[in-house]
């Protein structure tokens, strides 16, 4: 974005505006009077440009993203350890499939960690070109860049499956079954 034409700016300035106002209809944050005293983390974008598979353009995409690296342990970070299936069970599964001519399919969360609830008070900056004086964000459910983004978005994620009939396998805390379908996940992605 720092060596780019007036009016590839101007598309990057919409894909900001775009990604900061799906956020906030949706509920993601508030903004909120700044507190004296709390951690306010700095935020930042990422930027990519999507294509189609011929590689023409499809649009412009500005990902709002939170500076994780500026939690503080025991402040606004606590537990950040999100359990990831183990490969063996990938690979089961996989042969499973083919032996016994199971169904497959791959589910891939879009904006996976933003459907989480935020369980931690996390306050961020509002990015620059955004601010409002002594106004920041109070995130609501958790972003890109918090350090336990993942860890609720697996909680959420189980909750949701559990709910649904499947249990977690006592073995592998990403395995769910219930006789009638089986599973998998790895962060976002599900098999």
């Amino acid at each position: 974005i720092l060596r780019c034409t007036d009016e590839e700016r101007k598309l990057w300035d919409a894909a900001m505006v775009k990604e900061l106002k799906s956020l906030r209809d949706l509920g993601y944050f508030k903004m909120v009077p700044r507190q004296r005293g709390s951690n306010v983390l700095q935020s930042t974008w990422v930027f990519k440009k999507k294509r189609y598979p011929d590689d023409d353009l499809k649009k412009y995409e500005a990902r709002f993203c939170v500076r994780g690296d500026q939690q503080i342990e025991g402040i606004d970070v606590f537990e950040t350890y999100a359990p990831v299936v183990y490969w063996i069970t990938v690979r089961i599964r996989l042969v499973l499939s083919l032996v016994l001519n199971l169904s497959t399919q791959h589910v891939d969360y879009t904006n996976a960690f933003c459907q989480a609830p935020l369980e931690q008070t996390v306050y961020v900056e509002l990015p620059k070109g955004f601010e409002v004086p002594n106004k920041v964000l109070h995130l609501q459910k958790s972003v890109y860049g918090p350090r336990q983004s993942p860890l609720n978005f697996y909680k959420h994620l189980r909750k949701g499956l559990e709910s649904r009939g499947p249990n977690k396998y006592n073995d592998d805390d990403c395995l769910f079954t219930n006789g009638e379908i089986i599973v998998l996940f790895l962060v976002d992605d599900c098999i």
